[in-house]
């Protein structure tokens, strides 16, 4: 997985994060779907922002970062 990859995906899971929290404030999505949507997302967020963050800038593949 290349760098830009990573911050792409890690930026769409959070915006799903925040339009699902926005999409429940405003009254078109219940509040627990949009829990539970941010629940998933979340995490995706913070592990692909990290990725994106120890990546170096090039071709080669982002290093291992343990369990």
């Amino acid at each position: 997985m290349k760098k830009q990859t990573a911050l792409i995906v890690g930026l769409a899971a959070g915006l799903v994060a925040a339009a699902t929290g926005l999409l429940a404030a405003l009254g078109y999505l219940p509040a627990l779907a949009a829990e539970l949507i941010a629940v998933v997302a979340f995490p995706a967020f913070v592990i692909f922002i990290a990725l994106w963050w120890n990546a170096k800038p090039g071709e080669e593949d982002i290093p291992f970062i343990g369990y």
